[in-house]
């Protein structure tokens, strides 16, 4: 796969970010959207994060395509101008749902240890209290 860049628009400061079009040359089949972006991200220095990709147009019986992709300076920049779509907003529920898995799965354990420890310490403290035998006066 080779990426020709044509144009590449720098003066969109407002919204933090480069305006990519070109060409691209492949074999096969159509490269992917997450192979482009990974490609661009390269090329720009930058994070795949950054990178959106927004069409890719193949030519007809051509071995050619073209592109229009926009590389953002920032996360805040990106999440300011871009929506997000129905399967992303679904991705990022499951990875919060995920997340929330798993901190509550370390406050049980962690609620589960302390309760351990407080056992071992009750159990410790009964062993230390032993009644003392009482000596009787005329039993010496």
């Amino acid at each position: 796969m080779k990426v020709i860049i044509n144009e590449k628009k720098d003066n969109n400061l407002l919204l933090g970010r480069v305006e990519v079009s070109g060409e691209l040359i492949f074999e096969g089949v159509t490269p992917s959207n997450e192979q482009l972006v990974n490609s661009l991200a390269k090329e720009f220095k930058t994070d795949s994060s950054l990178v959106v990709m927004k069409s890719i147009n193949n030519k007809f019986s051509q071995q050619k395509a073209k592109f229009l992709a926009f590389v953002y300076k920032d996360l805040a920049a990106k999440n300011k101008s871009e929506r997000l779509t129905k399967h992303l907003k679904k991705k990022l529920e499951e990875v919060k749902k995920k997340a929330a898995e798993v901190k509550a799965a370390e406050l049980e354990a962690k609620k589960a240890a302390e309760e351990a420890q407080k056992q071992a310490e009750e159990a410790k403290a009964a062993e230390e209290v032993k009644p003392v035998e009482e000596v009787k006066e005329g039993e010496q």
